[in-house]
């Protein structure tokens, strides 16, 4: 009996701490009219995209686990780049490719939180993209207002 108490206490005691690491990273953008908008998951917060969309006057496009990511994020010197990119580019599924850039403005970074288990920021950005919308290969440079946050 006192074998199986030690061995419950003990499962108990590992499955009761967070796992160390910022589970998921949440980035959410909207341009001034409202017409743009652009929302992301990112794991560990510069590691990779779990999900992604981008929003232009109701046509969306998705972004997932399927492309190539690339995320730089460095809040003392106001820096977040990210660029996605599909995964298979031969000439044949061209049709299907899709590529999206985003920056944010550094003059316009501010820390509105940031301990070591949890941050938040606020930021002008720009974006271009493959265009959801039909009939356009890609966007116009459009300026959006971020809020990214991350919570270990």
């Amino acid at each position: 009996m006192k074998k199986i108490l030690i061995c419950l206490a003990i499962l108990i005691g590992l499955t009761s701490f967070k796992t160390v690491g910022v589970r998921t990273a949440h980035l959410t953008c909207k341009s001034e009219t409202g017409r743009t908008e652009f929302y992301a998951e990112i794991e560990d917060i510069d590691s990779k995209i779990k999900k992604a969309e981008l929003i232009i006057d109701g046509e969306k496009i998705e972004f997932a686990n399927e492309v190539n990511s690339n995320i730089i994020f460095d809040s003392k010197n106001g820096v977040f780049t990210m660029y996605l990119q599909s995964k298979n580019q031969s000439k044949k599924d061209f049709i299907k490719y899709k590529f999206l850039k985003f920056w944010a403005i550094p003059k316009s970074f501010k820390i509105i939180q940031e301990e070591s288990d949890k941050g938040k920021y606020e930021f002008k950005a720009k974006i271009f993209s493959t265009d959801p919308r039909k009939g356009k290969d890609s966007t116009p440079e459009i300026e959006l207002n971020c809020i990214f946050e991350y919570e270990i």
